[in-house]
Parts: structure tokens; C-alpha cells; sequence
């Protein structure tokens, strides 16, 4: 199971936030410069700054809406996790569930070879994975000091068994025979639990100090969660839910758009008003017939097998009455439905227990259900939400819509009606109806952009009518307003002869429909399809789509009008590589694709580099615990005194030739994986370089491992983007990298704090700029033949592609159309990254041709640097273009 493009996404977004972590002081500092360089300003009017929620742990989140994978995000995240923390720590999960249904359904996911889930997890650690329900580590079950330091422990449990001091509670703060080898080889633990034994479960959990993943993390915000939480000692805190409390610290938002794009949910949800329950009954048989009509064709032309089911919503007045579910199953089956294509599932009645839905032997089509469903529990054949409530009753649907977003199979259906949802109601108050719709699909991670309100004459008409009086019953039979509960009341006599009648004449996409349903799923279909296109338009702007969680926390600038039209003709050209025999479709024109710098490393040999390392500046302070114990430095992202410690009395132990073999494992372990690098040759490299270590190197990776480890990264990567540049200058030469009209100007910018103060830009405002970059844009403005310019945002912009990525600060049109690439330096920033770039950027302009330049710029009073410029002699220059 590949990860979809927008789980890649929440992936990257982790491996950023872990890679500021490594390098920020603070929390705080690694949160905000996380959303910094996505162009999100941190604070006021963006998005709020970091809740140090547990002194010293990271604690994120992501933000994804029902359907979107967050269990299959989790596993892919465990490894980036353990990757970024010191090499010493225990590879150890807890995995927080909110009830015990979720509890076996991961546990049963989790230890399933054959489940994704499980091969994730396994291909990331080799196998090496063993999963612990909280029975088997109270039983000591596989689960020792021996088989935690050699494996990833996975323990999933529940909130409830650890943040309370029931009798199931309890059992984890009590002494443990089965697990007193922990307390021996870990010693007294620096945290200790308040009334919990050394051996006791909880503690020994907590010496392990686990990466702790909260599953529906909104319901784990109570103060006795807060205390689980912290007394399980957490590296680091991964939430996933669709609805973030305002305390969640969210590294990640999925957009429902993104789901849309990848088949993962069924939107939009169409919402139809009917007049009474026997319509909305009648329509909602009539509907899912003709869903499964369409769904066997598909399935005869080679589709996977769907069988479209409705979720009948039965509120009752008061409780849960066996009896009610029982009479509303006997109404339905009069109108003609089998007895066995009906079940009921409450919280006390759960017809649905041991059933697969999905197969194929199911004959269920039916759901009767009540609105305060329990979390874990999702059908994707769940096509149909019909509320049974009467016409003045409140139509509460906002926890049970998410039961009917998943989309079958992850797969978009050929039949367009079977990749929507659909809502019938019969309400007084459309309106009413459609904000519960709306709170249904916020309670699922949604917003109110996912629906479409078919019904949308009638929600004019109603929206300035009173409620009106509830139909009333035949006088003969004065006792049943009363007894009766309002699902009850619709005419099974008239929903059998409605059904009856209805003959399916006239096709919707090819299904055979009645000339009821046939105007309302065309309009059905129009929705579908403008709801498709906007999931098209925001899967085309790529890096500039802004999710609608995060649309009030930038700043939306457009093209100015006089320059739409130079936006829309204008190409950037940029490197090209030839793509493979074998690849069907490419980004670019013929057969090349857009370069990425990684492509040129395909051949790079580090097995046959030289060994050199100097060692002399090694220094650990990136690594030590701040001794000023401020609560918001991240405390397991630094080496502690007491893995130091444990470390050099460990290796003063050894042997010369263990010591090199020891500390060689440690760096591997520490270093991998390097992209573009083979592990085998990164080890072997690595033993090369440990091997040729006198007793001076050895003292020094003893006192500063971490250091010297990163030494040797350095060098390694040194030697990577050695081989890159060369590569791409000779291929170059061999037009194996070309370079083709690739990059367009985006219509719209979002850049995190902006300025409109300079005129004759190209939207109406641009990125912020420092000192000198203000002098260079005022420079521009004040030039007759510049048409425009463009303060280019790094690493959104545009870049000039090679060995490395090059964002030029500006982007300049003259009056003639050429277009003019600027990259302002000062003084400090003469060295060696700066020629590389000059380098770049020149052979860039020289492939581009006559329309296109391109100048690395040093202010006056400063010796520029080979085939770079003064801003005066610049200047001069550009006046003539």
C-alpha cells in the first residue's frame, strides 16, 4: 500500500518538523520555523504559536478528515520519528485508542502480516516489529529488556485502562513478577509514577520513554488524560484526528480536496428535503436500488463488487427501546424489503457484530441506527443518510454523516452517482437541516464547502416560512401522538404502493432510474462534477493550494489585472533530464522530465571516496541538554547526561577493535538512511573511515559521538553534491540535461508577511524584504523600462534547477519582455555557495536564450565575485535591456 500524494505530503511536513527540532533551541522556535517556510506567520492572524502541552516533549498533530488514512499516516511516521532522536533510545510505541472497538480493530490491523499496516511497520524495520496488546505485557508475553532493545515494541492500548484507577486501571501500577527484569536492568527510574511499583507495567512503559501516538486525540484532552500522558514519559506526542483542540500544536492539514483527488471519500454529500417520511423512505429504496443497478454494471465490466447500503436514522424520544427498532424493522420489511437485508446497530443492539459488510455473501442493505454512534465503526458501501425525524423534529445528523463519507475501495467509481453521498430529510426548516450537515461534516474533519443542497427552490421557499403544525393522526386513534415514536410515523402501505409504481424508464449515467429520481440525480450529477473540478483546480496549483483550515492565516495576493496576460504567455524555462525508456508520461515536453537535483546521483559510488576527517572542531553543543532546564527545549532530541555517561563507561570497556566495530554500528545506525546511498556501501564506507581512527579520534568519538557522527554526514554529503555538480555540467555536455519552457507564474501569492509599500510590482503585494532587498525593488520601480517586478519567495517560487535548488530573490520584466533574474548579495555571503549559484545561474541564462538573464548583484563598495556585478554597474546594465 503506497502512501497517496497528500500522505506524502503529512510525511514531509513531519520529516521538516523533526529536522527543526534538531536544529531550533526551543519548541517554540522549531514550530514557528516550521510554518515560516511554508509561508505561515505564527501568532496573531496565523496560526497559534506553540502550547508547550508537556514540558519538554514534542507534541504534534495532524488534521485529517474522516477517510483519510490517519492509522496508515501513523505507521508511515513511526520510523522519521525514531530516525531523529538520539540512536541510544529505545524503539518504543504506545498506541492511544479511545474505545475498545478501535482498540481490536487496531490491535487485529497492527498483528496482521498480510495488513498494510503491518507491512509498513515491517518494511521499515526490517520485520523486526512485535505488537503487545495490554494483556500480553502484563503477562510478560515476548516482552523483555532483551526483546525491546532489539525491536520495535508496539503496545496498543486504551485510554481508559491507563488514565483511570479502576480495577482494570489499577492492575498497571501494581508489582508485576512477570516483568521484574526490567526493574533490574533499568535501575531506580527517574520518573516515577506516583503509587506505582518499579515492576509495575506503567513503569516500566515509562523507563522506555516511548513515541506515544494518540488515535481521536480530541478525546484525550481532560486533565486526567494530561496525567496519562505525562506519566508515560513520552519522547514525543503524535496526535491524529479530524478535529484538533485548540491546545493541538498542527504540523499538517489534509483538505477534503485532497481526499477528493485521491478517491479516499464521497463527497460532495448531496442533501434532499422531502415532504414527509414516506417520501423520504420511498426515495431513499428507490435510490439505493438504482445505486445498485449501476454499481453491477460497473462491476460486469470488470469493477470491484459494491453494494450500496442506507443508514435509516431512528432517534428515539427518550432512551433506547429494543421494541421501537423492532416495530420500525417490521414497518420497513411491509414495504417490501427482505427481512434479511435489514439489521439494527445501537448502542445496546449490534446486529452487525461479526459481519463483514463488504463481502459479498452480505445480504444487508439496511441500517437502522440512532445519531450517538460510537467511533470505530464505518462502512464504505454506506451510500444513503435517511433521518426518520418528522417534520418539525430537530434533524440532528452531525455524529453519524462521517459513517457514509469512505469511498468503496479507495477507487473513483466509472459511475459518476456512486461517488457521492446522499442526506434526505423531511424538515420545516431546510435550513436548520443543512446547518446540522454542516456540523456533521466539521465533526468529521469537513466543512461546508463538501455539500451541495440539491433541493435548492424549495430552500428558498422555506426559508422565510414558519414551522408548521406537526400532521395530525386520525381521531380514532387519539393514543398513538403520543406513544408513537416520530420514526414510526410514515405510511409503510403507501411507501410499498409508491415503489411499486415506480418504473424505471428513463437512465442517469447509464443506470435505469424512475422519473422521480431521474431530475434529482441530474442535478445530483451537476453538483458531483463542479465539486470534481475544484478538486482538480486545487490538485493543479500544487504547493500554492491553500487548505481551508489555513485560509484565514495567510494573506491571498493576486496578479495585478495589467499583468494577467504576461503571467499566462510567460514560461520560465528550466533543466530537463531524459526520462527513462520506460516511464508512460512525463512532466515535461517529449521525453524528458523537470531535473531534480536526487536524478544525479544515480551513479554516485561512495564505497571508492576518500576517508579524510578532520576532527579537531568536533563539538557536542548541538547535542547537550540545556542546563538552564527551560521547559520548552526539546529534552529527547538531545543526548542526555545520562546516555553519555552509559555510553562512555560502555566503551571503555571494549577492546580497540570493538570500540571501532561498536562505534561504527552506532554511526550507521545514527546516519541511515542517506538519500541516493546504498545502506550496505554507507556501512561499509563508514567502517572505513571508524577503522582508520587512532586513539585521539577514538577519545573524541567517545566524548562527542554525536558530533563525530555528524562529521562524517558532512563529509558524505560533501562528497554527494561533489559528484551532483559534476555530473550535471557533463551532462549537460552530452544533452542528457537540457533545459525547456517548464515554470508558469502563479495567478495568486501567499507570502507570510508582506509589503505593498514599492511600486510597479507584479501582484498587489510581494514577500517581505530586508534592507538592501527594499533598495534593490526601489531601484526597480524607479526604471522606465521595467514592465514589472517580482520578489521571488524562496523555496515556493521559482527555482533554478540543478545540483541544488536556487531561488533568485527577484524576478524582473522589461518594457521589451525580457525577463531579468536578480540575486542581491552582501558581503558576508562571498563564499562558496554563492559561486555555486552564480555558476548555476549563468549557464542557466547562456541555455535560455536571447529573452532571458541572469545577474548575481553585490552592492557598491563591495568586490563582487568572479562574473558578478555592483549594483552600479548593474544598474547601468539593466537600464539598456
Amino acid at each position: 500500500m503506497e502512501l497517496k500524494k497528500y500522505q506524502k505530503r503529512v510525511i514531509a511536513d513531519l520529516t521538516d518538523y523533526l529536522t527543526q527540532l534538531n536544529e531550533q533551541p526551543t519548541l517554540t522556535d522549531a514550530f514557528a520555523a516550521h510554518w515560516e517556510s511554508r509561508q505561515i506567520m505564527v501568532g496573531q492572524n496565523g496560526v497559534a504559536g506553540y502550547q508547550n502541552v508537556i514540558d519538554g516533549v514534542p507534541h504534534v498533530c495532524y488534521k485529517v478528515p474522516t477517510g483519510g488514512g490517519k492509522t496508515f499516516l501513523a505507521c508511515a511516521s513511526v520510523k522519521p520519528i525514531f530516525q531523529a532522536l538520539p540512536p541510544t533510545r529505545k524503539q518504543a510505541v504506545v498506541w492511544l485508542v479511545p474505545s475498545d472497538s478501535i482498540l481490536t480493530q487496531t490491535l487485529a490491523a497492527l498483528k496482521n502480516p498480510e495488513h498494510p499496516y503491518r507491512q509498513k511497520l515491517n518494511a521499515d524495520f526490517g520485520g523486526r516489529v512485535e505488537v503487545y496488546s495490554k494483556e500480553e505485557l502484563l503477562a510478560g508475553q515476548n516482552f523483555s529488556p532483551a526483546t525491546v532493545s532489539e525491536q520495535l515494541s508496539v503496545m496498543v492500548l486504551s485510554y481508559d485502562s491507563f488514565r483511570t484507577r479502576s480495577k482494570d486501571g489499577r492492575k498497571a501500577y501494581q508489582a508485576n513478577g512477570n516483568l521484574a527484569s526490567f526493574a533490574t536492568a533499568f535501575g531506580a527510574p527517574e520518573q516515577p509514577i506516583e503509587n506505582a511499583d518499579e515492576t509495575a507495567l506503567f513503569q516500566v512503559i515509562n523507563q522506555l520513554n516511548p513515541v506515544v501516538i494518540v488515535d481521536e486525540s480530541h478525546h484525550a484532552t481532560s486533565t486526567l488524560s494530561h496525567e496519562m500522558l505525562v506519566n508515560f514519559n513520552p519522547a514525543f506526542i503524535l496526535d491524529l484526528t479530524a478535529t484538533p483542540k485548540k491546545q493541538a500544536n498542527v504540523i499538517s492539514y489534509v483538505d477534503a480536496l485532497a481526499l477528493k483527488s485521491e478517491n479516499m471519500v464521497k463527497l460532495p454529500v448531496i442533501a434532499y428535503n422531502r415532504s414527509s417520511q414516506t417520501e423520504v423512505i420511498t426515495d431513499a429504496i428507490d435510490l439505493r436500488n438504482s445505486l445498485e443497478v449501476a454499481a453491477q454494471q460497473q462491476q460486469e465490466k470488470g469493477g470491484r463488487y459494491i453494494r450500496p447500503i442506507v443508514l435509516f436514522q431512528a432517534q428515539p424520544k427518550t432512551g433506547e427501546d429494543a421494541t421501537s427498532f423492532e416495530k420500525l424493522r417490521e414497518k420497513l420489511v411491509k414495504t417490501g424489503i427482505p427481512e434479511d437485508q435489514i439489521a439494527i446497530k445501537t448502542a445496546d443492539i449490534n446486529e452487525l457484530k461479526g459481519v463483514d459488510l463488504m463481502s459479498e455473501d452480505c445480504p444487508i442493505r439496511f441500517i437502522i441506527t440512532v445519531n450517538a454512534l460510537k467511533e470505530g465503526w464505518d462502512c464504505p458501501f454506506a451510500y444513503i443518510l435517511a433521518s426518520l425525524a418528522n417534520k418539525t423534529s430537530q434533524v440532528d445528523v452531525e455524529q453519524i454523516l462521517g459513517r457514509v463519507l469512505r469511498q468503496p475501495h479507495a477507487t473513483k467509481q466509472r459511475n459518476s452517482l456512486l461517488n457521492m453521498s446522499y442526506v434526505l430529510t423531511s424538515s420545516n426548516d431546510f435550513n436548520a437541516t443543512l446547518n446540522q450537515i454542516i456540523a456533521g461534516l466539521n465533526s468529521a474533519g469537513f466543512s461546508k464547502r463538501d455539500f451541495r443542497a440539491a433541493d435548492q427552490e424549495q430552500l428558498d421557499f422555506t426559508q422565510n416560512q414558519q414551522p408548521t403544525a406537526p400532521t395530525e393522526l386520525p381521531a380514532t386513534e387519539p393514543q398513538t401522538v403520543t406513544e408513537t415514536e416520530d420514526f414510526l410515523e410514515f405510511d409503510e402501505t403507501q411507501v410499498a404502493e409508491n415503489l411499486e409504481n415506480c418504473q424505471h424508464t428513463e437512465t442517469v449515467d447509464e443506470a435505469p432510474v424512475s422519473a422521480g429520481l431521474a431530475a434529482m440525480l441530474e442535478q445530483a450529477q451537476e453538483q458531483g462534477s463542479s465539486y470534481e473540478q475544484e478538486a482538480e483546480d486545487a490538485t493543479s496549483m500544487g504547493d500554492i493550494f491553500v487548505p481551508t483550515d489555513l485560509e484565514n492565516a495567510v494573506e491571498t495576493y493576486r496578479v495585478n489585472i495589467e499583468f494577467d496576460g504576461d503571467i499566462k504567455s510567460l514560461r520560465l524555462p528550466q533543466f530537463v533530464i531524459k526520462a527513462p525508456a520506460s516511464t508512460l508520461f512525463s512532466t515535461g515536453e517529449g521525453d524528458f522530465d523537470l531535473l531534480r537535483h536526487e536524478a544525479l546521483a544515480a551513479d554516485f559510488v561512495l564505497l571508492n571516496k576518500d576517508i579524510e576527517l578532520d576532527l579537531t572542531a568536533a563539538d557536542e553543543q548541538m547535542y547537550r541538554v540545556d542546563v538552564n532546564s527551560n521547559s520548552d527545549v526539546p529534552k529527547a532530541f538531545r543526548m542526555s547526561a545520562a546516555d553519555q555517561r552509559f555510553m562512555r563507561e560502555h566503551f571503555a570497556k571494549l577492546s580497540i577493535e570493538s570500540q571501532k566495530r561498536n562505534a561504527a554500528d552506532a554511526i550507521y545506525e545514527r546516519l541511515k538512511p542517506i538519500n541516493a546511498i546504498n545502506d550496505s556501501d554507507l556501512r561499509k564506507y563508514i567502517g572505513r573511515v571508524v577503522d582508520a581512527f587512532g586513539s585521539e579520534e577514538l577519545l573524541t568519538y567517545q566524548e562527542h559521538p554525536n558530533a563525530v557522527a555528524e562529521k562524517i554526514k558532512q563529509k558524505i554529503l560533501g562528497l554527494l553534491e561533489e559528484h551532483k555538480f559534476k555530473k550535471f555540467y557533463a551532462d549537460i555536455e552530452t544533452r542528457r540535461v537540457d533545459i525547456q519552457d517548464f515554470y508558469s507564474l502563479p495567478p495568486v501569492i501567499q507570502p507570510v508577511q508582506s509589503s505593498s509599500l514599492i511600486g510597479g510590482s507584479l501582484y498587489e503585494a510581494e514577500d517581505r524584504m530586508n534592507n538592501d532587498e527594499m533598495d534593490f525593488a526601489g531601484r526597480f520601480s524607479g526604471l522606465e523600462n521595467i514592465r514589472w517586478w517580482h520578489r521571488n519567495i524562496d523555496r515556493k517560487g521559482f527555482c533554478i534547477n540543478g545540483p541544488l535548488n536556487h531561488y533568485p530573490d527577484f524576478i524582473l520584466m522589461t518594457q521589451s519582455g525580457t525577463v531579468v533574474i536578480v540575486e542581491p548579495k552582501g558581503a558576508h555571503l562571498k563564499n562558496d555557495d554563492s559561486r555555486r549559484k552564480l555558476t548555476l545561474g549563468r549557464k542557466w541564462a547562456d541555455m535560455a536564450g536571447n529573452k532571458f538573464r541572469y545577474f548575481m548583484v553585490f552592492q557598491d563598495g563591495v568586490t563582487p565575485l568572479e562574473d558578478a556585478y555592483t549594483m552600479s554597474e548593474f544598474l547601468r546594465i539593466l537600464e539598456q535591456l
